[in-house]
């Protein structure tokens, strides 16, 4: 990739572009672009990346990125210190143009994700019903990986479709606890929030009376939220999003 220098007079001039953007944003009384995702490429400009005019669900980094992330992650509010490419048969293609690894460590509960992964993060987590209670909810026997899409969204194929339904369709999706740590990967990665205006079903999260677990991120009372809904619940904010395995090598 080329290196390009910035000479003083280009500084002055960016200076006083930046300034003109900031009156224009800050000042006027109404503003044409988003201001927020103004931020997100002048930040990307500053890390000597592109923001293209693709997709505006996702933010996107190559997979090194993600992977990189994803451990650092890991090591700060897991303890876990791990080289997911050494630890993992990870794929040379994947099935999204970019994706988010869910690392699992394998001795995490329900409960130690809400602690460590989001709480620690300083995330509020509101729980509808003790996430201790639902299907899956204590820890694992091994570390696991998975990856999904790489979207603010649940995939646009499941979206309101009920559990059930969803269930039916015999796919892999991301589970209750494994949400919470993409949450927490992507917020720790690019101080964003998975599910703001949307919501994630958790298929095979179900309490003991079959009323199944989704979540989602709550932006009026700023705080990561999950609730209980009935099995054959549909909603077009709703869907639920693909988690594809990796096994561990040998």
């Amino acid at each position: 990739m080329a290196t390009h220098v910035v000479t003083g007079e280009q500084t002055v001039k960016i200076s006083n572009r930046l300034a003109e953007i900031q009156r224009q944003v800050f000042l006027q009384k109404e503003y044409g672009h988003d201001p927020e995702k103004l931020i997100e490429h002048l930040q990307a400009a500053i890390e000597g990346r592109f923001i293209g005019n693709g997709s505006a669900k996702s933010v996107g980094q190559n997979l090194d990125w993600w992977l990189a992330k994803t451990e650092e992650f890991a090591e700060k509010h897991l303890g876990v210190r791990v080289n997911l490419r050494e630890r993992f048969a990870i794929p040379a293609e994947l099935p999204w143009e970019s994706a988010i690894p869910v690392f699992d460590p394998g001795a995490l509960t329900n409960r130690g994700m809400v602690d460590f992964a989001l709480r620690a993060q300083g995330l509020a987590v509101w729980e509808e019903e003790d996430v201790m209670k639902y299907a899956g909810s204590e820890a694992g026997e091994a570390p696991t990986l998975h990856f999904i899409n790489n979207s603010v969204t649940p995939d646009d194929d499941t979206m309101n479709l009920s559990p059930n339904d969803l269930r039916a369709t015999k796919k892999s999706f991301l589970r209750l606890r494994g949400y919470g740590l993409a949450f927490a990967v992507y917020y720790f990665a690019t101080g964003k929030y998975l599910d703001p205006k949307t919501f994630t079903w958790f298929p095979e999260d179900r309490l003991p009376g079959g009323s199944v677990a989704h979540g989602a991120w709550d932006p009026a009372r700023r705080e990561v939220r999950f609730y209980w809904g009935c099995a054959g619940y549909r909603s077009s904010d709703g869907g639920a999003r693909v988690a594809m395995p990796v096994s561990l090598k040998p």
